[in-house]
């Protein structure tokens, strides 16, 4: 079946990903962070404050962005909360806070979903970040990719520390 909304989206992520290589990688400290969610990301209260201790940076410099499909009873936390109905029938975003979010700049995205579906890659890609990290994958859609196991947060925050230390983007 021939789904307009569908073929947008794919066709504007397929361009969002040649963008990547474009980006500026920064060289100063991580000072602003994004935080990617879903409900099998396994991200809870307890791990995100382990995540903001091992960077070393206040509740205040995260930002958490949870993608859910509309059947999805889950217990957000803070942040921004998205599904697919947040694109109009030829594939844009039209939600006011999801184009206020879209519109901060960060230095860090920390992607916990594994993005089970391309609405999810689509919004990952549209976030204005100077470094991305994310599970090992077969796309090129991050600066660090790691090969852990999915929902490990506390192994994916040490983890991602120690290289972000290695290349000096945390002190």
């Amino acid at each position: 079946m021939f789904n307009i909304k569908e073929n947008s989206i794919r066709r504007k992520t397929k361009e969002l990903v040649k963008t990547l290589s474009k980006r500026q990688i920064p060289s100063g400290p991580v000072r602003k962070v994004v935080v990617l969610n879903n409900p099998q990301s396994n991200l809870t209260f307890e791990n995100l404050k382990y995540v903001q201790k091992t960077f070393n940076l206040s509740s205040s410099q995260f930002d958490i962005f949870t993608f859910k499909d509309k059947n999805d009873h889950y217990n957000e936390l803070r942040g921004i909360v998205a599904d697919k109905n947040v694109f109009s029938t030829l594939g844009k975003i039209e939600t006011p806070e999801i184009l206020e979010f879209l519109d901060r700049s960060y230095d860090l995205l920390l992607d916990f979903t594994n993005m089970s579906n391309f609405y999810e890659k689509h919004l990952s890609l549209s976030i204005k970040v100077s470094f991305r990290v994310g599970y090992l994958n077969e796309e090129a859609l991050y600066d660090l990719m790691l090969d852990i196991p999915k929902g490990d947060i506390k192994l994916f925050a040490d983890e991602t520390a120690r290289y972000l230390k290695i290349i000096g983007l945390l002190s």
